[in-house]
């Protein structure tokens, strides 16, 4: 499933500032130099996909292994079988073996092996191609599971995770497959070799071992090879999503509006031109170095192959060697070269397949990043207080100060509404209070209890959230609606009920197929004669938003981040007045720039610079004539024929800051 932000820039998270933050990368960079114990970190992460693969399917695994020794093991027995019918049919009627008469014994062994060898691929064929549909299977569930262990949003919002969560996607879906398919390549590629080393050997010891010797160096540059490979991979990752992302603006919806208005078609083909370029620049690059390198040993190898066939050819003239020894020894010589061949190419694959798979790995053995509890307590009811205790937080170490000591209180059936300026922090308190994030300094308590010794989850029941930035779910009306309680999905009621409670039950029973219907503009409705989905206003989307917020309305914690702001006057107050009976009997927090929507709330938090700077009623901060009332004044003024100044009398002055810790 696919789901869309409103904040309407393609949605690439991680990277949706890219486009104007980010300027046109110069040339890439050369790879960085081989980490220390990369050979044995690869071994490892060899070892954890075979596993992994294994467990997917030890059945399928098995066949291809077999297959693989069949395949490996009957060239050398061809070429022997050969070798046999040419001594046999040259032989004199006199001689051992020697006869006019056909060696039928040999041409049905040859015909098996013939049929041995068009079967045992296509059965490896068969088995490979299931083993990699399973394989594909459990990865992605292992995926999502190691992403669902990461219980908090920090990791989400840093780049670095992003590239390494990419990385992990594409490892986790080729690694293990490749490596079990080079794997078998290997083993089959090996039984090639010995075999034909074996029959080598029995014609010329000495000319075996140089065969094998000197074919040696390939394996050594097809590994360096995959070594380089992996490295390109792992440091032009960032360049690639930023590609991804400019070429997912050509067709993604909420973005094109924009793309097309403002004449950004070819600004945005450039930018992914020139991501494509340093990707492509690179990987030019090493293949070059690669190919530099392996034409020695592939001359090398072409030596050795001229080599054997001028013995062979002097050692038949002499009468030292039979046609069926001048054809096996050829055959052999070839076969071992194209075997090690084969092993190098293999094990290069392979061995770039382990380093990447690292990604895979290190995703799955991520720790949390939120603190979890080693003996949590459930959450009661909230019967007291949401206490913020002198709260800090900071995104990173070197990020400035976003909350600075924030001491807050909310009581049990209040309703509190956060207002400030852009960047004061409002946005920031919400994440702490959705545990999304724990914070830098401080604590938050509910009830008396540290909300850090709940499990995130089970803390999380206790909450219903409106975000400002709500998600387009590419889903079913309904389905859109009763994500807010999955163990209501299918109450068919309680959807409704949301549904009416924010006006939006009409619209949604005027669709074609009502709360069934599919509410897309990227794909098309299943089922027969069903066509493409349909699209709702961003005012609709917002009241699906809310009535999903509704499908909680037994929440102790409601929290709502401008829960209006893409409505009109009207649907405004209709929705406020449902907020209202939601809000009922829950703690409710309020975040909104328009301060008409929050003048009914219990108490008014302002901040300013990720401080209280004050709080109160409406009437008393109007009474006070502080930075609540200079707000009011200017979007009070809005409404007027004539400019309306702030009231009289001196402002309030604001706290003094703390001092970071």
């Amino acid at each position: 499933m696919t789901a869309t932000p409103t904040a309407g820039t393609a949605g690439a998270t991680g990277t949706a500032g890219a486009a104007g933050a980010v300027p046109p990368p110069t040339a890439g960079t050369a790879p960085a130099p081989r980490p220390p114990g990369e050979g044995r970190q690869a071994l490892r992460s060899a070892a954890a996909a075979t596993a992994l693969a294994w467990r997917s399917g030890p059945g399928a695994l098995l066949v291809s292994l077999l297959c693989g020794l069949v395949a490996g093991l009957l060239p050398a027995a061809t070429a022997l079988l050969v070798s046999d019918l040419f001594d046999a049919l040259t032989a004199p009627p006199g001689a051992p073996g020697g006869g006019s008469g056909v060696p039928v014994g040999t041409c049905v062994l040859l015909v098996a092996a013939s049929l041995g060898l068009a079967l045992a691929p296509a059965a490896s064929e068969y088995a490979r191609a299931r083993s990699s549909r399973a394989i594909r299977l459990r990865v992605q569930d292992e995926l999502f599971e190691a992403v669902n262990r990461l219980p908090g949003l920090r990791p989400f919002e840093d780049p670095r995770f992003q590239n390494e969560l990419r990385l992990a996607q594409q490892a986790g879906g080729v690694a293990p497959d490749l490596l079990t398919g080079s794997a078998f390549s290997s083993l089959q590629a090996l039984a090639t070799v010995l075999g034909f080393l074996g029959t080598l050997f029995a014609v010329n010891p000495l000319l075996g071992g140089v065969t094998l010797l000197l074919t040696l160096p390939l394996v050594r540059v097809q590994l360096v090879a995959g070594r380089r490979r992996a490295a390109v991979l792992r440091d032009t990752m960032a360049h690639s999503r930023r590609q991804m992302f400019y070429g997912s603006l050509i067709a993604d919806v909420d973005a094109v509006k924009e793309v097309r208005l403002f004449g950004l078609q070819d600004f945005f083909r450039k930018r992914a031109r020139t991501e494509l370029l340093t990707v492509s620049g690179a990987e030019e690059r090493t293949d070059r170095r690669n190919l530099a390198q392996r034409l020695p040993a592939s001359l090398l190898g072409v030596g050795v192959y001229a080599l054997g066939l001028v013995w062979a050819v002097r050692a038949a003239r002499n009468g030292e060697l039979s046609l069926g020894d001048v054809s096996v020894c050829l055959a052999a010589v070839g076969g071992i070269q194209s075997g090690v061949a084969q092993l190098a190419a293999t094990g290069s694959a392979a061995y770039q397949a382990a380093i990447t798979f690292d990604h895979y790995r290190a995703l799955g053995a991520a720790e949390p990043d939120l603190a979890l509890p080693e003996r949590p307590v459930s959450p009661d009811r909230l019967t007291g207080t949401i206490e913020l205790q002198d709260v800090w937080f900071r995104y990173h170490e070197d990020a400035p100060w976003t909350l600075r000591g924030v001491d807050l209180v909310l009581p049990a059936g209040s309703v509190t509404a956060l207002v400030g300026l852009n960047g004061a922090g409002k946005s920031t308190l919400v994440k702490l209070l959705c545990r999304l994030y724990d914070p830098t300094r401080g604590r938050i308590l509910w009830n008396g209890t540290d909300i850090r010794d709940f499990t995130p989850d089970a803390y999380r029941e206790r909450v219903g959230v409106v975000f400002q930035d709500y998600v387009r779910y590419d889903l079913t009306a309904g389905e859109n609606i009763g994500l807010g309680r999955l163990d209501h999905l299918g109450d068919a009621g309680r959807i409704t009920t949301a549904a009416r409670a924010v006006g939006v039950h009409e619209r949604i029973s005027r669709l074609d197929a009502g709360y069934g219907t599919l509410l897309s503009r990227i794909f098309a409705a299943d089922g027969p004669g069903a066509g493409r989905g349909h699209a709702l206003s961003g005012g609709e989307w917002q009241r699906l938003a809310v009535a999903r917020a509704f499908m909680r309305s037994d929440a102790d914690l409601m929290i709502l981040d401008e829960p209006s702001s893409g409505l009109d006057a009207e649907a405004e107050k209709e929705v406020h007045d449902s907020l209202r009976g939601l809000r009922r009997g829950a703690t409710s927090v309020i975040v909104s720039h328009r301060l008409s929507a929050v003048r009914d709330a219990d108490r008014i938090v302002v901040l300013g610079a990720g401080q209280v700077v004050e709080q109160g009623t409406h009437d008393r901060l109007l009474a006070r004539g502080g930075r609540y009332a200079e707000l009011f004044a200017l979007q009070a003024a809005g409404y007027h024929d004539t400019p309306v100044g702030p009231p009289a009398g001196p402002p309030t002055p604001a706290p003094l800051g703390r001092t970071a810790p």
